[in-house]
């Protein structure tokens, strides 16, 4: 008898650890669904948008990858034969990507925007540091060593700055192959929020 009790502690033990890593997962993704800034659309139509935020300050003609940014084939990388069109829309704190009349966020300036972003209940402003930014995704179970990931880089990567910074990246719920850049100044006076880099939605929402 007391084998078998054995036998069934075990089980549940097991049943709960696998709960436990499903939870990890699911508290491990950043969904766009859950990204709110005051009186900035993050989600919508373009008509939505300029009523917003009028019309941009520029705008580019691209095109986009409908599934996985990129594709391996025998162990090289090569890109799927079918794109979307789009188009980037830059205003002075945001950037969007427009395809048809859906847009979505896909960059957020924190030191020209007026005001803070929350990503779900985490709220995140302009003075936010580094060691405070890592303190409260860990503390939610967004961040490890093992599931996201950081480097530092001497090149800056959207304003094409020799700017030292430091990047984090959380994985993004409606595209499993990208992650929610954070990047932090990474300098001896200044270890501060830069920008957020929000990967398309390719799944769910504005890639259809």
């Amino acid at each position: 008898m007391a084998t078998k009790l054995h036998i069934l502690d075990s089980k549940t033990l097991l049943f709960l650890c696998v709960i436990c890593a499903l939870s990890w997962e699911i508290n491990a993704q950043i969904s766009m669904r859950e990204v709110y800034i005051p009186d900035i659309l993050t989600i919508g139509t373009y008509s939505q948008l300029i009523e917003s935020l009028g019309y941009p300050n520029s705008q580019f003609a691209s095109t986009i990858n409908p599934i996985n940014p990129r594709c391996l084939k025998e162990g090289m990388v090569v890109e799927p034969k079918d794109t979307i069109q789009c188009e980037y829309l830059v205003y002075d704190a945001y950037e969007y990507i427009r395809v048809g009349d859906s847009v979505q966020l896909v960059f957020v300036d924190l030191r020209k925007s007026k005001v803070p972003i929350t990503i779900m209940d985490l709220v995140i402003n302009k003075k936010i540091t580094q060691k405070k930014f890592l303190s409260e995704i860990t503390k939610k179970g967004w961040w490890s060593e093992e599931q996201s990931h950081y480097k530092i880089g001497r090149i800056e990567s959207h304003y094409y700055t020799y700017s030292k910074v430091k990047k984090f990246g959380v994985d993004f719920k409606e595209d499993p192959y990208s992650s929610v850049v954070f990047t932090f100044y990474d300098r001896l006076l200044d270890i501060r929020i830069w920008w957020i880099e929000f990967p398309i939605m390719r799944i769910g929402s504005i890639i259809h």
